[in-house]
């Protein structure tokens, strides 16, 4: 949480606008969208995965963003991962870590 934490400082301080995946808000609004998706999943009627659907909270979260930027050693997490590639085929701008 560390990086991110220095990270969302540093890019404030550029004058982004940033929305932290790590932050305590954010983490805390996903689990309620995550609850109110499981509980729409009918009784022993579906397969409920709760980082299936954390990370799809995660990618309208992309959605919504102008640009994302990738820590570095983005691509030993498939978290990372799948935003940068949804990013990438939605047309959004990509920064990397020096």
């Amino acid at each position: 949480r560390r990086k991110f934490e220095i990270a969302q400082y540093d890019l404030t301080e550029e004058g982004w606008k940033v929305c932290n995946p790590a932050c305590h808000m954010y983490q805390r609004e996903m689990q309620i969208q995550v609850e109110k998706a499981r509980q729409r999943c009918p009784q022993n009627n579906c397969n409920f995965d709760y980082y299936t659907y954390a990370l799809l909270y995660d990618m309208h979260s992309v959605a919504a963003c102008d640009a994302i930027y990738m820590l570095k050693e983005w691509n030993d997490s498939p978290g990372a991962t799948a935003e940068f590639y949804y990013a990438k085929a939605c047309g959004k701008e990509i920064i990397f870590e020096k």
